[in-house]
């Protein structure tokens, strides 16, 4: 199983390498970034009054600077700024969706032009209709729309009723797409699970899982590549005498609402979470927590943190349609509103334990979904994380070298010699407060700074995006 695992990540990442150099009008200019302090992607030791140069789409050297001439081509003063590697959103749908369901082409470029103006360069999307979505990642990889590039999964399995033969057929139907990945939701059995794994793993794609009714050790066992989101629901992550509870709550609430009771219900000092922490750990398997995506659907809508935020209606279609949509916990009450901020912490702790175990970690924003503001959502994720216990230097790392490791690839998600120029430079210190990713002055893709500061990318202080 590892092997297999191995050989498709090692494929997809000279399948991707090859795509993100294959020929451009990029010429072959000089740009020198001196004087400035850079963050690896590492989450180590920075590097202060460092000479970064550019040539072409590629980091050709990462130095100290001197008093020498940088040499012939463009010059950009780093003085007292921060350069890092551009943001990587692991769970990022490249296609938003209408209130009735529809996938909104328009508005779905206008989404990912505004991830690549809050420095976002590289997106994986886990599920889209498999002929439109992979094309428009064709579209973005090409750099025929603005936007970060893309890795993407096909559509999204959650049909418990397919067969075997059903669910290879699907594999095979989606071959001529191209997928990175397939990927199933919450209602796929572990019996089902493990034919599309198999299916996946002969023809080196991997399989990234949504877990749920099959959990966390299944999905592992089963040789699942990579798992969405903290919480599986399961209730094997819960002790056996507390899973009656759940089922009842389930029954009596619906699956929404009983994520309250599972999560009063887990024991983060039990068995079960502790073999699902190291089934993680030991398998390398990553995970993106995507802790903005709950708390987006659970949080007061009179907390002005999602609904009130500064950057909401920057695509005033989308957000129209927020407030118009069915809301995924429209028939909450204010104490179960009270109970999600009550249980908050608990989901802080469990992620904050699954880092300091060793899980490879990463950023996901889960963007498409309502209140989930593209762009703003990773440094909302960033901010959730630090707040959970992490430092911010590991954050950055989570959405640097980890995501990188993450997709099997060796281009991107570091600050060194040979990668990719995909940079964002800060006028603040993200290790000093991790909103300070906000503070861009501009983004650089491929080599081209592709986007500058705007209102986009002004700082923002913590006290007006916590609240």
């Amino acid at each position: 199983m590892l092997a297999r695992r191995q050989l498709g990540a090692c494929l997809l990442s000279v399948l991707l390498a090859a795509c993100a150099s294959s020929p451009s009008s990029l010429s072959d200019e000089r740009i020198t970034i001196d004087h400035v302090t850079v963050l690896d992607g590492r989450g180590g030791a920075s590097i202060s009054d460092a000479r970064v140069v550019v040539r072409g789409d590629r980091i050709e050297s990462v130095s100290r600077s001197s008093t020498a001439a940088p040499g012939k081509g463009r010059l950009i003063d780093g003085s007292g700024k921060f350069l890092l590697p551009g943001f990587i959103d692991m769970h990022a749908h490249l296609l938003m969706p209408r209130c009735d369901g529809t996938f909104d082409r328009e508005l779905s470029g206008r989404m990912v032009e505004q991830l690549i103006d809050f420095g976002i360069t590289t997106v994986r999307s886990p599920g889209n209709p498999t002929i439109e979505g992979l094309a428009f990642r064709d579209q973005l990889n090409a750099g025929a729309v603005r936007g970060p590039r893309a890795i993407a999964s096909a559509e999204i399995l959650n049909d418990p009723s397919m067969t075997p033969e059903a669910i290879r057929a699907y594999v095979r139907n989606a071959l001529p797409y191209r997928p990175d990945y397939f990927k199933f939701h919450s209602r796929f059995p572990p019996e089902s699970v493990a034919v599309l794994v198999e299916a996946a793993h002969a023809e080196n794609i991997p399989v990234i899982g949504h877990l749920q009714r099959t959990s966390t050790v299944q999905a592992i066992r089963l040789g699942v590549d990579q798992v969405t989101h903290a919480a599986d629901w399961s209730p094997d992550m819960l002790r056996p005498e507390n899973r009656a509870a759940y089922a009842a709550a389930r029954a009596a609430n619906g699956p929404i609402k009983a994520r309250l009771d599972w999560l009063e219900l887990l024991d983060l000092d039990s068995p079960e979470v502790s073999a699902a922490i190291e089934a993680l750990r030991s398998s390398g398997t990553s995970m993106d927590p995507t802790l903005v995506a709950y708390d987006s659907k659970f949080r007061d809508p009179a907390s002005p943190r999602y609904r009130a935020n500064p950057y909401v209606d920057r695509i005033p279609t989308l957000s129209d349609d927020w407030r118009q949509c069915q809301a995924i916990a429209e028939d909450w009450t204010q104490a179960d509103y009270g109970r999600w901020t009550r249980l908050w912490p608990k989901l802080l702790e469990y992620v904050r334990r699954l880092h300091d175990a060793g899980v490879l970690l990463t950023t996901g924003s889960d963007v498409t979904n309502p209140w989930v503001i593209p762009g703003e959502s990773i440094h909302q994720e960033m901010e959730f994380l630090v707040e959970a216990g992490i430092s911010p230097s590991e954050v950055l790392r989570m959405s640097g070298a980890n995501a990188a490791r993450a997709l099997g690839r060796g281009d991107i998600g570091i600050v060194e010699d040979g990668r990719r120029a995909d940079l964002i430079l800060l006028s603040a210190d993200p290790r000093i407060s991790i909103s300070n990713t906000r503070s861009i002055d501009w983004v650089m893709q491929g080599g081209r700074i592709v986007s500058r500061r705007s209102d986009a990318s002004k700082s923002l202080s913590p006290s007006s995006l916590r609240r």
